[in-house]
């Protein structure tokens, strides 16, 4: 993975847990990064932590993901900064766990622009650069909930299927311009957002949280959580020229828990 010194590439969402796993083994390999967040704080967090880790400068702006003007404002530094982008990473936003019947439109709007709408957005915006370039690889971190929908994930169950599908469609059409594009449905990762579902849970089970936690570990044949770097090695491997013949392609990371084929 060597051929990822000097390519540069954005990272959505990268201010802390699976994002930041990601960009942070991309960096390792001398990847050049841009990468935002909505809180400025993350961000210099981000950026310094990275800096002492790999010896890597990554480019850190604050912008939202369900904004149009701030994904093209993203784009415009990734420009000024490195010229043109090689690779994309789609990574999101948490969407709302809740029944069906409590979401709210409001709560499908903001999940359509900032999980759906985002990724339209910004394949469109990248490829531009990857099609002049004859080059690319564009990466969507999705969910295990596309293999096997779960109660109260009717938001990511819907949304990042439409994703995968998109990515699918996306790895036909810009085939020829040797782009590659890909995605990744990953199972439960040792992240805040896991650490919240499992506070969530026991609340409303009555279990404790170390039971709710044991019992979502007995799902996993490997008998544990995923750590976010993990699935910065497999982001990081398709990324790089190692991959060259994997497109259109969804990729289970989860520990054997989806059992179907």
């Amino acid at each position: 993975m060597e051929d990822l010194k000097g390519r540069n590439g954005i990272v959505c969402a990268g201010s802390t847990g699976i994002g930041k796993g990601i960009i942070s083994v991309l960096a390792k390999y001398g990847a050049n990064i841009t990468t935002f967040s909505r809180k400025k704080e993350k961000i210099d967090n981000l950026k310094a932590e990275i800096l002492e880790k790999t010896g890597t400068e990554i480019n850190a702006i604050t912008a939202d993901l369900s904004r149009k003007d701030d994904l093209i404002r993203v784009i415009d530094s990734a420009h000024d900064k490195y010229g043109k982008i090689d690779f994309l990473v789609m990574n999101y936003g948490d969407p709302r766990v809740d029944p069906f019947m409590e979401l709210t439109n409001s709560d499908w709007d903001y999940n359509i622009e900032m999980l759906l709408k985002s990724t339209i957005r910004m394949s469109e915006m990248c490829a531009e650069d990857m099609i002049k370039s004859r080059y690319g690889r564009i990466v969507y971190v999705t969910s295990m909930t596309t293999k096997n929908p779960l109660q109260n994930f009717a938001i990511s169950n819907s949304l990042r299927s439409a994703v995968v599908a998109l990515g699918k469609t996306l790895s036909i059409e810009l085939g020829k311009y040797n782009i590659t594009v890909n995605s990744i449905s990953q199972g439960y990762f040792y992240t805040q957002r896991l650490q919240n579902i499992i506070e969530k849970n026991a609340n409303s089970s009555g279990k404790t949280v170390a039971e709710v936690e044991k019992d979502l570990k007995s799902e996993i044949p490997l008998g544990r959580f995923g750590m976010p770097e993990e699935i910065g090695n497999l982001v990081t491997f398709l990324c790089s020229g190692l991959a060259s013949y994997i497109s259109g392609t969804n990729i289970q990371i989860d520990g054997g828990a989806v059992k179907s084929i």
